[in-house]
């Protein structure tokens, strides 16, 4: 029989029993403004520039061939005598509704599409699109975390890993990692709930009938995760396997919410390069050593990973040294989460390992530091809450200076390029800071002066921790009790 205090717990843990969902309406839509305040200038990166001309040739009538495009980005197959964009399909399907409001608003305003402002426009609407899904994957993370520490401390953590690391500054170009953290944290946030002995409840409480519907979320959460960046299939499999052990019952409901959003990626390859058993990484057409390894991908270098983990350049822990504290609450899963723990620590070392191999380009073109390691980051969450909960003093430094330092890279230059700026932070963000010059934001879009655009962000920035420190600071004595076990 399940013990009744275990349900209220468990429904607690879930939100269903706290008088904080409007709080957190109100944090999703601060949440959301900080993630599309900013495009960039150079919103004409390789990758981004691949997808928009497809986007273009879409609404022009060319269907995927980007013959009249091909020229803007060397990030394109060549197959059956045409041009197509190289990228996994999954955020090019993501990025049509808002490309299309868009366009729309070009229509109204007399604006021409091919106009170097509706290039801009249309870039900034299609991420505010996405960012819609990074935005709840936000409130996913925090509510995930939360059901393991105390509820201010899973709030700061997914708001640091969100405005400290990767999502915020690929929210603003048309690349796939934001999203891609944000799926990852929603797919475990569903595998979790059908897992409640890994918070420590001694009774299954979840109604049987739900638990295909958190199976089929967490696998359509997958699979949109999947099909936008391949390379997050290492987190995918390692986290399935690590949460649901050997249910194999569980992995075909898993299997069901994959279906839809894979099936994208094989239809994407039928209609471009004519097989959907080859992706158009095999067709591309500018870089031969796309060919070599497991595309580019070959054997691990530890310089390369060293440049990916510590290096000034493009380093995880340099650019978001908050991911340190996992340092600090690892002995704590260890002891409290074991097969978390495993999850967590095994499973990040591994990714880095594999993505060391892609040496050839691992600065992986002008951007803001390691994009091909951002699947780990809602796995590095869970040793960073605990962590911030054992050490807040020293989290929160971490915390602070991890959000400056990626806020001012995001309002200057998140494309920085590696050849010219070996340290952007010194190099090429404070001197672009000091001197007033920053990315296109809403601020000015308001006719606000650049340094008054800047301190609007910021404003925004500092409203959204002040709700979110009074709505959580404050948390039911019975759920501290309860997290502490």
């Amino acid at each position: 029989m399940v013990n009744d205090v275990d349900i209220v717990a468990y429904r607690t843990r879930l939100g269903f029993e706290t008088n904080s969902f409007q709080a957190r309406i109100v944090l999703f839509f601060f949440g959301y403004c900080l993630l599309i305040f900013v495009h960039q200038s150079q919103f004409n990166a390789p990758s981004p520039i691949s997808r928009l001309d497809c986007l273009h040739a879409i609404v022009s009538g060319s269907g995927l061939i980007i013959d009249g495009w091909a020229t803007n980005t060397p990030d394109v197959a060549f197959a059956r005598g045409h041009y197509y964009s190289d990228k996994a399909p999954g955020t090019l399907a993501l990025a049509v509704p808002g490309f299309i409001t868009g366009c729309a608003y070009l229509q109204v305003t007399h604006e021409i599409l091919e106009s170097n402002n509706g290039w801009l426009i249309t870039s900034w609407t299609a991420c505010g699109g996405i960012a819609i899904l990074v935005a709840y994957g936000l409130l996913t993370m925090s509510l995930l975390l939360e059901q393991f520490t105390q509820s201010i401390v899973g709030w700061f953590t997914a708001s640091a890993i969100w405005f400290g690391a990767a999502p915020l500054p690929y929210s603003t170009l048309l690349f796939s990692h934001a999203h891609v953290v944000a799926c990852i944290a929603i797919a475990l946030f569903a595998l979790c709930q059908i897992r409640p002995e890994l918070f420590g409840f001694s009774h299954r409480v979840i109604i049987l009938n739900e638990k295909s519907k958190w199976l089929m979320l967490a696998g359509f959460a997958f699979g949109w995760a999947l099909n936008s960046e391949y390379t997050s299939a290492i987190v995918i499999v390692c986290s399935c396997v690590a949460i649901l052990g050997c249910n194999w019952r569980d992995y075909f409901w898993i299997g069901l919410g994959l279906a839809v959003p894979l099936s994208l990626v094989p239809l994407y390859s039928w209609f471009t390069v004519g097989s959907p058993f080859v992706l158009p990484y095999s067709y591309q057409a500018s870089f031969p050593e796309m060919k070599k390894g497991l595309y580019a991908i070959g054997m691990p270098s530890a310089i390369v990973a060293y440049n990916l983990t510590f290096g000034s350049a493009r380093g995880l822990f340099f650019w978001s040294p908050f991911l340190l504290c996992a340092l600090l609450g690892y002995s704590r899963m260890l002891k409290t989460f074991p097969r978390l723990f495993w999850l967590t620590y095994a499973t990040p070392l591994l990714h880095i390992v594999v993505i060391s191999g892609r040496v050839w380009d691992w600065p992986a073109g002008a951007t803001l530091g390691p994009r091909y390691l951002a699947p780990i980051l809602p796995l590095l969450a869970f040793p960073c809450a605990f962590g911030l909960q054992r050490f807040p003093k020293i989290g929160m430094v971490f915390v602070i200076y991890s959000i400056l330092i990626t806020t001012l890279a995001t309002l200057t230059d998140a494309c920085p390029n590696f050849g010219f700026h070996p340290n952007p932070l010194f190099d090429l963000h404070i001197p672009l800071f000091l001197k007033g010059e920053f990315s296109p934001n809403l601020g000015m879009v308001l006719g606000l002066p650049p340094f008054a655009s800047v301190a609007l962000f910021y404003a925004i920035l500092i409203g959204y921790f002040w709700y979110g420190w009074r709505t959580f600071s404050k948390e039911h004595p019975e759920n501290v009790a309860t997290k502490a076990q």
